[in-house]
């Protein structure tokens, strides 16, 4: 049986650096420190009311689909598997082990969209990352060429 309190953490920030995530971790992403990781605040509840469905349910047979074309990304293999390219306003769960290049794929594919070298031309994309830091993701982007002027990036570890 736990003998754990029933508040929950809003989250952890490093005493070095101000870095914040909402697990615990013993070093920091930011700054590498170790140990530097504490509780912060407890969780609040929203306060927003919820959003109401904007387009009611309808049979799929009378779905206009004509406006839902792909972006190509430019790596052929998941233009393939996506069905010919990335759709506006999907949302795709990629999913895998630790380490097996998740995140470095979809940097390659922003910094594509980005660059232009997909498809379509240049278009503005936005990277968010809720699990690495900015410092993180601009060090892999330096190291695999992922750079382009239309490429921005955003790092928040706090979703309360």
């Amino acid at each position: 049986m736990s003998t754990r309190s029933k508040r929950s953490s809003s989250g952890y920030r490093c005493t070095e650096c101000g870095w914040s995530t909402v697990k615990w971790v013993g070093r920091c992403a930011e700054c590498q420190a170790w140990g530097t990781m504490e509780e912060v605040g407890e969780h609040k509840a929203r306060t927003t009311p919820a959003r109401s469905i904007a387009d009611p349910a309808k049979p799929i047979a009378q779905v206009d689909a004509t406006q839902a074309t792909s972006v190509p990304t430019g790596v052929g293999e998941l233009d393939r598997v996506l069905g010919g390219g990335l759709v506006p306003g999907a949302v795709i769960l990629l999913a895998g082990e630790p380490g097996v290049g998740k995140s470095t794929l979809l940097l390659d594919v922003a910094a594509r969209v980005a660059q232009g070298t997909a498809p379509r031309g240049p278009r503005s994309v936005l990277y968010i990352t809720g699990e690495e830091s900015a410092a993180q993701v601009k060090l892999r982007a330096d190291r695999v060429g992922a750079l382009a002027d239309s490429l921005y990036l955003t790092s928040e570890t706090d979703l309360s």
